[in-house]
Formats: structure tokens, C-alpha cells, sequence
């Protein structure tokens, strides 16, 4: 009986024991332009990276320790590969989105998505309680993808952040 060795289609990452890190899912696209024999992005040693199913709760949790948001929104954890795209904000909806992945770096790092995420939580609590950070009302003009009250709002939010982990580190 022949058996030729061929690469297992559904794993994308293996720790020196064999085990799948990160298997791969039907919504992950290859990029055509990246051969497909190119290993996925180093991951740092020791690093954890939470399942993508425990990202949104996560990030939830991280924003009640800073933030209380008085207007509820959605999240949703997107891993559909992207080039430049991080997240939007959908204001009709309240949905932050978050794309996970970027076409030829795999999985962005925890820190980046997070990032992304404070950034369009900026957006929901300026359409939504601008009041709460010293303003009358939403200040967004028109063809303006960000007001000064935004960046304001998001400032806020990454010193908030900060603050928290430099007491938590002390």
C-alpha cells in the first residue's frame, strides 16, 4: 500500500506535538497572490490568543471596567480576511464589527483588535451619549469620517484603558 505524505487541508498551525492550534475555518480566504505553501505569521512563544468566539465577550468586559455605554450596541467578530479594513461602525444597526483577520498576515494581534474595537465604540458613544464626554450633542459634520469630539471620545477611552493596566501592573 502507497502512502504519500500530503498536508492536512484543515490545519493551519502545529505546536512540536502534533496538536492543531488554530484549525482553519470555511470563512478564511487564501489570497491568490500569497502561494499557498507560505507559513502562517509567527506567533510570539508563550503568547495565548483566545478563540475568536471569546473576543467580542472579551472586549465587552475590558470596556465595562472603563466605560459604561448607556445605549447598548452589537459586536460581531468577522474573520473574513482583509487588506486595509479593521472595523466599521454601523449607526442604523449598532453593530461594531470587527474584521479579525488580514489577508496575508492571518490572525491580527489581540492588542490591534482591540484597539480597533475602542476605536468604534468611539463612533456608537459619540452618535449615541456625546453628553458624556462634555458635549451637546453629536458633533460628526457631514463627510467628516471623524470630529473632534470623536477623537476626544476615543482619547479618553485608550487613557482610561492605560490607566487601568498601569494600576494593574503595580
Amino acid at each position: 500500500m502507497d502512502h504519500h505524505p500530503q498536508s492536512i487541508p484543515d490545519r493551519r498551525a502545529e505546536n512540536p506535538d502534533g496538536e492543531v492550534l488554530a484549525p482553519r475555518i470555511e470563512s478564511e480566504i487564501v489570497s491568490p497572490a500569497q502561494p499557498a505553501s507560505t507559513p502562517p505569521a509567527p506567533v510570539p512563544p508563550n503568547r495565548f490568543e483566545p478563540p475568536i468566539s471569546a473576543v467580542g465577550p472579551l472586549f465587552r468586559h475590558r470596556l465595562e471596567r472603563i466605560h459604561t455605554c448607556r445605549v447598548k450596541f452589537v459586536v460581531d467578530i468577522n474573520t473574513r480576511p482583509t487588506e486595509r479594513v479593521l472595523g466599521g461602525y454601523y449607526k442604523s444597526r449598532r453593530l461594531v464589527r470587527i474584521y479579525s483577520h488580514d489577508r496575508v498576515d492571518g490572525r491580527r494581534p489581540l492588542e490591534e483588535l482591540f484597539d480597533t474595537f475602542l476605536h468604534e465604540v468611539a463612533h456608537h458613544l459619540e452618535y449615541t451619549e456625546p453628553q458624556s464626554f462634555g458635549s451637546r450633542g453629536c458633533r460628526r459634520i457631514h463627510g467628516l469620517m471623524h470630529s473632534r469630539l470623536f477623537w476626544r471620545i476615543l482619547g479618553e477611552l485608550k487613557w482610561r484603558w492605560a490607566e487601568l493596566q498601569t494600576r494593574h501592573r503595580s
